[in-house]
């Protein structure tokens, strides 16, 4: 024990004995804290100031080719990015406000700073969009975007083919005022349906026949034929006769000659076999040829007589045997005006449109003038279908 206190007693006084000063010459050593500094790497790595953020508005919404979309509902979508929060949005569609939707959810993904998404129901063609974006503590910023909406063609399982005829052009006291643009109309509606559509107005003699004779070969290679015509119209020893614009008959017996005979349409839908034919006269108009005509030619009656169906028909009245119809103040036909109308409803029978056409021209007609048909249909037939 006494040889291990010794051995550390010593080591120590070797230890001051070393740390001593030693000869005049030798110079204690100084210590100190330098300024710390950095490493210039400008030369290495030139400084890039950080860009300022852009504002803008990019559409996410999805369209199909040249910003087409065939559903009314189209939801506006937009990725917004910003330097300073959004406070609020403001969208517009054709320049008007949209209130905005309770539920809309401004939310952060990976991909978008600000996710902006509300519902709109466009009007069919062109729509302009302008979606505003204000930011907190002021600033905006904007964009416009245009859709233009179209409606999807209507399920056709058919082949369809239309005849439509607009007579108005008479001298005299004879001319009408709408089955022109009744013929136009009526044609433009069909077209929209799935109809293939031939269409004249103000045809003569000649012209009513050629254009039956077309409409009765072309329609061989269709299962679906319709006709429709606007004009004047009268009946003579129980036929019906439809009157070109320029028929002059001097006598009862020369109608036939002069007139085209109504049951000549259905012969020739007869003819081509096809499964459901369609006649529609809106031709009892009121509007009633002048007397030297009707002296000279004469009729049995006003208005036309009731025709029979063949199987897989129908043909529609714009009134009752024996009765006239009104030819309208506006643009369209009384009678034509409602059966516009009843077209645009998708997913009734044509016995339910007919029913929808009579109610209509009822009601406008304070009960004076009732359409009607006759039919021999085998089955149900949609003029459109969703």
């Amino acid at each position: 024990m006494k040889t291990i206190l010794l051995s550390i007693l010593g080591w120590c006084m070797a230890t001051s004995l070393l740390a001593q000063p030693g000869s005049s010459d030798r110079k204690p050593v100084a210590t100190f804290e330098s300024t710390p500094t950095r490493l210039n790497t400008m030369t290495l790595f030139p400084s890039v100031p950080t860009p300022a953020v852009a504002s803008r508005i990019d559409w996410t919404s999805q369209m199909e080719a040249d910003q087409t979309v065939s559903a009314p509902t189209f939801i506006a979508k937009a990725c917004i990015t910003a330097p300073k929060p959004i406070a609020r949005y403001s969208l517009s569609l054709n320049n008007q406000i949209q209130t905005l939707t309770r539920d809309l959810k401004v939310e952060r993904d990976k991909d978008c700073q600000n996710v902006f998404s509300q519902s709109v129901q466009l009007k069919e063609g062109g729509n302009t969009l302008r979606l505003i974006a204000y930011m907190t503590g002021g600033g905006e910023v904007t964009s416009t975007l245009t859709v233009t909406y179209k409606k999807p063609p209507v399920l056709v399982l058919e082949k369809r083919l239309a005849l439509v005829i607009g007579n108005a052009d008479y001298p005299g006291a004879n001319k009408l005022s709408n089955p022109v643009n009744d013929a136009t109309d009526i044609a433009t509606a069909l077209k929209q349906l799935g109809f293939d559509v031939l269409q004249f107005t103000n045809l003569d003699n000649k012209g009513m026949r050629q254009a039956i004779n077309t409409f009765g070969e072309k329609l061989r290679d269709y299962q679906v034929g319709l006709f429709y015509y606007a004009g004047h119209g009268l009946q003579s020893q129980g036929n019906n006769y439809l009157v070109p614009i320029d028929a002059e008959p001097l006598s009862p017996n020369e109608i036939e000659y002069e007139c085209l005979d109504a049951q000549r349409v259905l012969t020739k839908m007869e003819d081509a076999r096809t499964r459901t034919n369609i006649v529609v006269l809106d031709a009892c108009r009121n509007n009633s040829l002048d007397r030297s005509w009707k002296s000279r030619g004469g009729s049995d009656n006003n208005g036309l007589a009731s025709m029979n169906a063949p199987t897989g028909s129908v043909i529609a009245y714009a009134t009752g045997p024996g009765k006239t119809a009104a030819d309208g103040t506006g643009r369209n036909g009384l009678y034509t005006g409602a059966l516009l109308k009843a077209l645009q409803t998708p997913n009734q029978t044509i016995t339910q449109l007919f029913q929808q056409v009579r109610a209509e021209v009822l009601k406008q007609s304070n009960n004076k003038q009732t359409p009607w048909e006759s039919t021999s249909l085998t089955g149900d037939f949609y003029f459109q279908r969703k």
